[in-house]
């Protein structure tokens, strides 16, 4: 990928402002990524968990003497051990994704560069899966700050995936993949194939076992049914075309399936406890990761 699509995307301020952004967020993101990575595998880290019996070959260092003292009984100490949080980034590919002011695809590329930067400084392991693409095409878990540049040009390479994605089957596909569990970030402007796409994929991803987030990323345009008057429209996902004419009784019914289609993703995420942010483009992407890592910044 030439440097030049990189800088289109991604150029020095965008840079320079992440790290002003992961020296802020360090503590906050570690705070909060902790009890994501808590784990019942016992092992040496600093916090107890629980005795039992010291059998030969156990590590005598171990061994809780002053337990001894009182019980008269060698015992050996375990500990809780923090294991390596996985992100997976599912990035929409989809074909609604290529439209608006700025583009969705591109904001939402910028949008988990910042969060990808942030997970790998904190050295968790960070994979980014483009919804409806092949498991070849995917960025597959990466680990330390020397991967951000490798991840940029990754991003900044990606396409839109075209017409005839569905977010349920790309999000079966990634998990047939057996990923291992961690935080999923679903990035999306959630308009599937139908209504109910986009709240499906959300289940499997839930089902999986999988802590869930998600983003989403809507063009101010998309959001309302605008000025009366005649109208060709072409489905995005599709590509089919349809001429209307917009009046005022069918742009209220568009604004009101709008604002119920936004409720039911805020309702479907109180009911499960995920966090949700739903975003206008025209947003500065850098206030969106602010916001993303603030407490209470989600819905709940």
């Amino acid at each position: 990928m030439a440097e030049s699509a990189v800088d289109a995307l991604f150029d020095r301020e965008f840079i320079k402002r992440l790290e002003a952004l992961s020296l802020a967020a360090r503590q906050l993101v570690r705070g909060r990524m902790k009890a994501e990575r808590r784990s019942s595998v016992h092992g040496a880290s600093i916090e107890f968990a629980e005795y039992r019996p010291f059998t030969q070959g156990d590590d005598f260092r171990y061994i809780d003497w002053n337990a001894f003292a009182r019980w008269r009984q060698l015992v050996l100490k375990l500990f809780v051990e923090e294991q390596d949080l996985y992100v997976h980034f599912l990035l929409d590919g989809t074909a609604s994704m290529d439209w608006g002011d700025p583009v969705k695809f591109d904001y939402a590329r910028q949008v988990v560069a910042g969060l990808g930067y942030l997970g790998l400084s904190n050295l968790d392991r960070v994979s980014v899966v483009p919804l409806g693409s092949e498991p070849t095409q995917w960025w597959f878990p990466s680990r330390g700050r020397d991967r951000f540049l490798p991840m940029l040009r990754y991003l900044a390479g990606l396409p839109v995936i075209g017409a005839g994605a569905h977010l349920e089957t790309a999000t079966r596909k990634w998990q047939m993949m057996k990923p291992r569990r961690g935080l999923v970030v679903l990035v999306s402007d959630l308009w599937g194939y139908e209504r109910g796409d986009a709240l499906r994929a959300m289940d499997r991803i839930r089902y999986g076992r999988h802590e869930l987030a998600v983003i989403q990323v809507m063009d101010e345009a998309e959001q309302t049914a605008g000025a009366a008057g005649e109208y060709e429209l072409v489905d995005a996902e599709y590509g089919h075309h349809r001429k209307i004419i917009l009046d005022r009784a069918s742009a209220k019914e568009f604004n009101d399936n709008f604002k119920q289609y936004q409720e039911s993703i805020r309702a479907y995420c109180r009911r499960y406890r995920v966090p949700l942010l739903q975003i206008n483009t025209k947003l500065p992407v850098f206030d969106l990761l602010l916001k993303s890592l603030q407490q209470g910044g989600f819905v709940k």
